[in-house]
């Protein structure tokens, strides 16, 4: 990862947990106020949660206790929704607060399924993200994009646009760690794009800034300057001081690098005062050392080779004051570099004894970080092969399920198929009857026609005795069709509803009988007509009768 980066990741994360202490604290007062006033429901579930989340950079441990019992109690009630929620902020705190990564991406695990079974998708793209952001925090940057590059799809499909251009520039700083800075460009650029059309001056001012170290690691020092200046500009209206700082800091070393050293140490002075008047350590250890280090090359004089007794002395002055700091904070990183300069600076001042001294701890503390790194390396590495056997276990288990699901309701689908055939076919074999009545009646009133010799009498009665007879054979086989139709639609009905699967199999085979006896009953009265036509063709229709 760029040490700059770095740097300033941390600083944020300070100020932020600065902030927290000075003003979550009321926030916390006043939601521990209310929660012996709640009752056991979705509410008091929202409460748990609200604590557990802001003691994220204050006590993580008070954090987890709060989060478990708020999904404790989200379980009780059944509500997935408030469990999902309450995973993800226990996952936080894990990650974030302790930085038990393995642990924080078990929770977040568990959020994203239930995320998943209620078809939260804003929540699932936020819980993709905070996965992304535990994998950066372990330098494992494929698996990072990864959870990120779904979150983007997933909040691009719901059109969350603050939250579209939250993960496009984290993609960008991701692809900053693996120095792609062309990329990273790309996606910071894309994300600002979206900020300035939602109006986010906050959103705005980070981005210029992000943008700015991008093309300071691409040694175009005039345009990181450039951007760097306009986030300034916004930080100040905004308020941001935190964003003022960091500004500062980067434009002193834009121009230390372009050896304007006097302005350097200006930036690097004013982005100094203000990491103090917030209480960031990190911040200030940073531009101390960064003040150093221009004290130094300031000191060098390119005519003569010699070195100024005055800027060495202040190299000094400022080194010694960040190594300080670093100790009281642990960065070991830092420190080793600082104990480094410190050692060139005592060895220019003619004090090689204390060179010595600075050379060992420089070499001491460098070790101590790469066998840290390691030994953590290997430790992560045999609990994230735990961690992803039990999360392919899971997505195929996942799979399993949704593959039943997709075939249940193929089943249904093709059910409910089958059913408008079948009807569509009943209501054409309607229109048939209809027609073929017509053709009855017609031949009837011609057979009428052509015998006036038979009393009236005569012909009304053998009428009325076909219709009666004709009526009844036909009814018959319809009186069927309609009451197993009915019988059907309410076994569709039984499918379609939830209950257990083995019920279901047998309601299907009771509509499967009842569609087969629908089918024979519709062909007894197509058999029907179509004697009927042969007999009113033949002339013999009251001998069909009378024979029946």
């Amino acid at each position: 990862m760029n040490k700059l980066l770095l740097l300033i990741i941390i600083t944020v994360y300070f100020q932020k947990q600065a902030q927290a202490q000075r003003q979550g604290q009321d926030r916390i007062d006043s939601l521990l106020g209310r929660l012996p006033k709640a009752n056991d429901d979705s509410n008091k579930v929202n409460l748990l949660i609200d604590l557990s989340h802001t003691y994220y950079a204050i006590n993580p441990d008070e954090g987890l206790k709060y989060g478990k019992h708020g999904f404790a109690l989200a379980e009780k009630l059944n509500w997935k929704k408030g469990m999902a929620n309450a995973s993800r902020t226990i996952a936080g705190n894990y990650g974030y607060g302790k930085s038990d990564y393995t642990t924080a991406l078990k929770y977040s695990l568990q959020a994203l399924q239930l995320f998943k079974e209620i078809e939260d998708k804003t929540g699932t793209a936020r819980i993709l993200g905070d996965m992304g952001v535990v994998y950066w925090y372990q330098s494992d940057y494929p698996n990072a994009l990864k959870y990120y590059f779904d979150a983007l799809r997933m909040n691009e499909e719901i059109n969350n646009k603050p939250d579209i251009a939250a993960t496009l520039c984290n993609i960008g700083i991701v692809y900053n760690s693996e120095k792609e800075y062309q990329k990273a460009l790309e996606y910071i650029i894309k994300a600002n794009q979206i900020d300035e059309e939602l109006g986010n001056k906050s959103g705005i001012a980070s981005n210029l800034g992000d943008i700015g170290e991008l093309y300071q690691n691409l040694s175009d020092n005039n345009k990181a300057l450039g951007y760097f200046e306009n986030s300034l500009q916004l930080c100040e209206e905004l308020g941001d001081k935190n964003g003022i700082a960091r500004n500062l800091g980067n434009m002193g070393v834009v121009y230390m690098n372009q050896k304007n050293y006097p302005k350097a140490l200006d930036h690097f002075s004013q982005a100094l005062k203000i990491s103090k008047e917030l209480g960031l350590q990190v911040g200030m250890a940073m531009n101390l050392g960064n003040s150093g280090n221009a004290y130094l090359e300031q000191s060098k004089d390119t005519l003569t080779g010699k070195y100024h007794l005055p800027a060495l002395q202040q190299a000094k002055v400022y080194t010694d004051s960040a190594i300080k700091i670093c100790r009281e904070i642990g960065d070991l990183n830092t420190l080793s570099a600082n104990y480094n300069r410190l050692s060139e600076i005592q060895m220019l001042l003619g004090d090689s004894k204390s060179a010595l001294v600075s050379y060992k701890n420089y070499a001491l503390f460098k070790d101590s970080v790469f066998n840290m790194e390691k030994n953590k390396k290997l430790t992560e590495t045999a609990m994230q092969y735990a961690f992803d056997k039990k999360e392919a276990a899971i997505r195929e288990e996942q799979e399993k399920k949704d593959l039943k699901q997709r075939y249940i309701r193929n089943s249904i689908i093709a059910g409910a198929a089958v059913m408008g055939l079948l009807l569509i076919g009943l209501i054409n074999r309607y229109r048939y009857k209809q027609k073929a009545n017509k053709e009855l009646a017609t031949a009837y009133e011609h057979l009428k026609n052509t015998q006036q010799q038979l009393v009236q009498s005569e012909k009304m009665a053998a009428f009325g005795m076909m219709a009666s007879r004709m009526a009844h054979e036909i009814q018959n086989p319809l009186n069927f069709v309609n009451n197993f139709s009915e019988l059907s639609r309410d076994l569709a009905q039984e499918i379609i509803s939830p209950g257990n699967e083995e019920e279901k199999k047998e309601v299907a085979q009771d509509l499967i009988n009842n569609l087969e006896k629908i089918n024979h009953h519709g062909n007894r009265a197509s058999k029907i007509i179509d004697q009927l036509q042969e007999h009113a063709r033949l002339g013999t229709a009251q001998q069909f009768f009378e024979e029946e």
